[in-house]
């Protein structure tokens, strides 16, 4: 058998790329295939959206953090006032939404 024959050969070509147009259609389209990947893809990129939240969210208490430890006065107030209290002499007006 010469190798210049095989190579002319319109049979085994055709085999070759019926076999190779099958086992990429398998590769797409079977469970772990293309649907799966673009599953995983659209979950990386919700996980990564809510790692930027935290991240922010995070920053936002470690400076909380920081004011509370150095005794910030606005701060403290802002915590109280949140808490319900009041200083001397203020009335706390709280409203509520009517429900029709």
């Amino acid at each position: 058998m010469n190798a210049s024959w095989l190579l002319k050969s319109s049979t085994l070509w055709g085999v070759l790329g019926a076999s190779g147009l099958l086992s990429l259609l398998a590769m797409l389209f079977s469970q772990g295939g293309l649907p799966e990947l673009r599953k995983r893809e659209a979950e990386l990129l919700s996980a990564r959206t809510r790692l930027v939240d935290l991240n922010r969210h995070n920053r936002e208490l470690m400076e909380e953090v920081r004011r509370l430890a150095a005794k910030d006065p606005e701060l403290m107030e802002a915590l109280a006032r949140r808490q319900g209290y009041a200083r001397r002499g203020e009335t706390v007006y709280t409203f509520r939404n009517r429900e029709r």
